[in-house]
């Protein structure tokens, strides 16, 4: 090893240099919470490369959000050089997969030009589905259809091969399972007509491509000799499976993660990946980190004794030189409205002793609806705070319209899109013409575009709604036209676009105040801002490409740096606090039956309450405090609490208790602790 190379291990410590030296076969890395797993991987990239054992094009990395790639693609380029570093494919898996697709789709019978559907548009489609099928008198919610065919592609279930109903289904539950295998079939069939992906399609058809079509599944076994994985615990059935083809081949597969911070399941991540990884790689290397570099010894011992009542586990013991810290400190208030106050006045006291910034602070709750006493306590107390976790940029009313002119354009094939814009502004294409033309479409199996012109061709049209229509497919057809020539710049024509539809004057026009007409034509501009950036930064800009960066960037991906900067209390659920950390970290509402979830209190479920209580705890690098309201509003009514059993699995000695409630409601509390639980009745 030369000098250069030894350099690229100095500071780590043996289980990290062993996870770095590790190059030749499956390795999988237990990184504990704060264990410094970034550096492992961006390290091992560049020994690879610096040991002539790859070069940057043999490298795939993939992780879970643009935001973790980005800082993983940096820091690799601070050690290998900018240059070097291009030549890495380092992504997230749903971008990977979209690259995939979008060279090698046709071998599936999809045109390369397909476009991936929102949330909104997928409902869109499966409400449609629902509408045209022969025989339905049910009522159903689309919504609980698609979380339900999500459920079985993150699992690799294809239409047709559904599982049967459960015998002790209840029967709302019954009687969506009874007709999923026809509306999943119906749905697919949907997107397909509309040359449309939906976020799952992106992992399950790959998946099905390489399975199907070995040779283009062995050029990438031969372009990718070395796969690594951040965050794998987070992985569903369907990326496990695409990791295991992708180095079936080589064997270089290594994973990095902490099952004990699997806290997904309910979008289809599976611990299980994990803790059985042998099975498919017998010869798999396990390193373990579990030195701590974020918090004191006396947060990972709370947090080591919790997690250890976990079974589904690999054990490991997470440490540190930090120092012992103060014990936990836990306030027992009486509801949340005094819950919320004891923190600012808390918050206020650490800020005096320590002089903590506001921005060194984080409120974790389990549920959103837990923010708004914290809220109001915050704007009276003059606390600047950041409720992280609100409404999608991209899940905006204008900003819906405009994407969805520009995938239109995109694909005329687009169903949701065309569904949302043909009268939007107003051009007379109202309920009675659309249903007109849902016929058309029914009877000829086009697209909506496509019966449009059909219905054109038929006559007979109120003379607005005729030119209505006229005007709406040529400008799409103008616009498709002059993206495809690309000699205007994108930011240009996606303006001269919402110029040519007048969409400023719709805003006006639909606008409740003057100031609400601004903030939604802001968005706007922000949205063309976008495009200017993607194209100034896109190697090869279409598009297609902008469509694509726009589906996949997830909220906290789209926060700027300066939002992130500001010098603000953070309030979040614990689930966006994954990966972040702070000095001071405040858990509310530690109660059974809020956390734990009291959807939650099976002891199949508890489990990842549990490691949700572990990744709140650890990610505090100074100090935690717990906060406690003996009674809450429920379901309109004030109900008494109990302490959450997470906290009473934490050592006392490494607590300190301070009641804020008055005696009486203490009094209430422990005689409510002590009711016998009633039993369960047996089912006959």
């Amino acid at each position: 090893m030369t000098t250069r190379h030894a350099r690229l291990l100095e500071g780590l410590n043996p289980q990290q240099r062993a996870a770095v030296c590790h190059t030749e076969g499956p390795v999988l890395v237990l990184a504990g919470a704060g264990s410094g797993k970034t550096r492992v991987i961006t390290t091992r990239i560049a020994y690879l490369i610096a040991e002539g054992l790859a070069q940057p094009e043999d490298i795939l990395a993939v992780t879970f959000t643009n935001k973790a790639a980005d800082e993983m693609r940096e820091r690799v380029a601070d050690i290998v050089g900018r240059e070097l570093a291009s030549g890495i494919v380092l992504s997230t898996f749903h971008s990977f997969c979209v690259r995939v697709l979008r060279a090698e789709i046709g071998h599936l019978g999809y045109r390369r030009n397909f476009t991936i559907s929102s949330e909104s548009d997928a409902r869109t489609l499966l409400r449609r589905s629902l509408e045209d099928m022969d025989g339905v008198r049910e009522t159903f919610d689309a919504g609980t259809f698609l979380e339900r065919i999500g459920t079985l592609k993150n699992a690799g279930i294809e239409p047709g091969d559904e599982p049967e109903p459960e015998a002790d289904e209840g029967d709302t539950s019954r009687k969506y399972r009874e007709w999923l295998p026809v509306v999943y079939e119906r749905y697919t069939s949907a997107l397909r007509a509309a040359n449309a992906l939906d976020f799952d399609d992106l992992l399950l058809l790959t998946l099905r491509l390489w399975r199907e079509h070995t040779k283009v599944l062995q050029r990438y076994q031969q372009q990718f000799r070395y796969v690594m994985v951040d965050e794998y615990q987070d992985t569903n059935r369907v990326q496990y499976e695409l990791l295991k083809a992708l180095s079936g081949e080589h064997r270089n597969l290594c994973v990095v993660g902490d099952d004990d911070q699997s806290i997904y399941s309910w979008r289809g991540a599976d611990i299980g990946n994990v803790l059985s990884l042998e099975k498919d790689f017998p010869e798999l290397t396990v390193i373990k980190l579990e030195q701590n570099y974020r918090s004191t010894k006396t947060i990972l011992d709370a947090a080591n004794h919790v997690i250890s009542h976990n079974v589904a586990r690999r054990p490991k013991n997470l440490w540190s030189t930090l120092g012992a810290g103060r014990p936990i400190d836990w306030f027992v208030t009486g509801d949340e409205e005094s819950e919320a106050k004891e923190a600012v006045t808390w918050l206020q006291h650490i800020q005096e002793k320590t002089g903590a910034h506001f921005r060194h602070f984080a409120v974790l709750y389990r549920s959103n609806i837990q923010s708004r006493p914290f809220e109001v306590a915050f704007r009276q107390a003059g606390i600047p705070y950041l409720v992280l976790g609100g409404q999608e940029f991209f899940e905006r009313a204008e900003i819906k319209d405009i994407v969805a002119y520009l995938k239109l354009v995109a694909n005329p094939h687009d169903e949701a899109a065309c569904l949302r814009i043909v009268n939007v502004p107003r051009r007379g294409i109202g309920d009675v013409t659309l249903h007109q033309v849902h016929e058309i479409c029914r009877t000829e199996s086009c697209s909506l575009a496509k019966g449009l012109t059909l219905l054109l061709r038929q006559g007979g049209l109120a003379p607005n709604t005729d030119i209505g229509i006229r005007r709406f497919l040529g400008l799409i057809a103008e616009f498709r036209k002059r993206f495809r020539e690309r000699n205007t710049p994108l930011a240009d024509l996606a303006g001269e676009l919402v110029g040519r539809i007048g969409y400023r004057d719709e805003l006006i026009r639909t606008g409740k105040s003057p100031e609400q007409f601004q903030a939604r034509w802001e968005n706007v501009q922000v949205l063309l801002t976008a495009v200017s950036d993607y194209e100034a930064n896109a190697a090869e800009p279409t598009l297609a490409g902008f469509l694509d960066e726009s589906a996949l960037v997830s909220t906290d991906d789209r926060k700027s740096k300066e939002q992130r900067r500001q010098d603000a209390v953070s309030l979040m659920t614990i689930h966006s606090a994954k990966g972040l950390e702070f000095p001071f970290v405040f858990i509310v509402g530690v109660e059974d039956g809020i956390l734990p979830h009291e959807k939650s209190l099976s002891d199949a479920a508890i489990e990842e309450e549990r490691r949700l209580f572990y990744v709140a705890l650890t990610r505090a690098k100074r100090h935690v405090t717990l906060f406690e309201a003996l009674a809450r509003e429920k379901y309109g009514k004030r109900r008494l609490s109990k302490t959450s059993r997470f906290v009473k699995e934490i050592p006392e000695n490494l607590l300190q208790q301070q009641i804020r409630a008055a005696a009486d409601m203490v009094e209430a509390s422990v005689r409510e602790c002590e009711k016998p639980k009633p039993r369960k009745k047996r089912r006959r």
